[in-house]
């Protein structure tokens, strides 16, 4: 497995206070075993976590990890690498951040899907989105 990390950060100008409106420093984290596509990874500087992001495809465009995807020989090596870094692992689901660990990761996307599904049915008056009767 190959490693690449870098360091950004991104801020506002310096303001008449002499402090920053916003300021972020991160890593980037690319992991690559060969293959066509590379693994994605941000840790910001103040977290203990890191995110696995999307996969990044030969052309640039970019795909989202899916739950399957945490099975991944890839994706397995880059968590071990960012746990021995002494980063959690989380995961970028449809329905928010959740733990990279299968079990708890679904449990926690589940109950945010059910969350979503359910703000759907009481906002709409006609119940959830779905096919036209």
């Amino acid at each position: 497995m190959d490693v690449e990390a870098s360091h950004h950060v991104d801020c506002s100008d310096i303001g008449p206070d002499g402090l920053h409106d916003y300021y972020y420093a991160y890593t980037i984290w690319r992991f690559s075993d060969g293959g066509p596509r590379v693994l994605l990874v941000r840790g910001y500087d103040d977290e203990t976590d890191a995110t696995l992001k999307a996969w990044e495809n030969p052309d640039g465009t970019r795909d989202p990890v899916g739950a399957v995807d945490l099975f991944h020989p890839l994706v397995r090596q880059a968590m071990a690498h960012l746990r021995g870094e002494g980063r959690s692992v989380r995961w970028l689901s449809p329905y928010g951040i959740v733990p990279a660990t299968v079990i708890r990761g679904w449990a926690k996307a589940v109950k945010l899907g059910l969350g979503y599904w359910l703000a759907m049915i009481i906002s709409s008056p006609s119940g959830p989105p779905g096919r036209q009767r």
